[in-house]
């Protein structure tokens, strides 16, 4: 019953955060493909998909590789087509800016358009302190770090538990006070990517005393 009553107050305090920001701040909409990427696009797309398909069935024979190439020229021309209208629209745009004399978007504009794209790099650290790169050697990294943090012996994790038990039980304070929580909100990093409920950290620090209070309340309960 506790669970529920804490996601139902974590529940009202996100809608009123998220509503609050959607109704005083503008949203930025984010480039992205789907800009050009429209319902002629998807077909061409979808009907390369399918050749592709029948190729590997019919064991590569001339006229499904035919098919598929064919496809895949119509597919690659399409795009081109939509990309190219796209981008004169992203100029004009640009221009209109420039001629308006609207500074501040022109260039925030102009910086977004020349950023390209970067790749997401995946790597994991060894014991020695070595990255490790390759896709095998990562996996095998992860396998062997959890059977040592997962697979202990269950005498030494619940005299640990036991200690921990005892350290906490010791103390009748609670685990923070409001100001601790309102300085902790307050230490949050600003331009950071938020989580899995998209609430940016600085829509947090901007809130009102009474948010804090109910932010506060809820990790007590918690």
């Amino acid at each position: 019953m506790l669970m529920n009553d804490i996601n139902e107050v974590w529940m009202l305090l996100k809608n009123a955060i998220t509503q609050t920001a959607g109704t005083i701040l503008n949203r930025i909409e984010r480039v992205t493909y789907r800009d050009w990427f429209d319902a002629e696009c998807e077909q061409a797309t979808i009907s390369k998909n399918k050749a592709y398909k029948r190729m590997q069935q019919r064991n590569h024979t001339w006229k499904a590789v035919e098919e598929y190439r064919t496809a895949r020229r119509e597919e690659k021309r399409v795009h081109k087509q939509k990309k190219k209208i796209f981008i004169k629209c992203g100029l004009e745009e640009l221009e209109c800016l420039r001629s308006n004399n609207e500074s501040k978007s022109l260039y925030w504009k102009l910086n977004k358009s020349r950023k390209d794209f970067q790749p997401r790099t995946i790597l994991c650290g060894d014991k020695e302190g070595m990255f490790l790169s390759e896709e095998d050697d990562i996996l095998r990294r992860w396998a062997k770090h959890y059977d040592e943090l997962l697979n202990i012996e269950f005498s030494n994790q619940n005299a640990i538990s036991q200690e921990i038990y005892q350290v906490y039980s010791a103390t009748d304070e609670p685990t923070a006070t409001l100001d601790e929580a309102e300085n902790a909100i307050q230490k949050l990093k600003d331009n950071k990517a938020p989580g899995i409920d998209l609430i940016q950290a600085e829509l947090i620090k901007k809130a009102s005393p009474d948010f804090f209070e109910c932010i506060y309340q809820l990790i007590t309960k918690i």
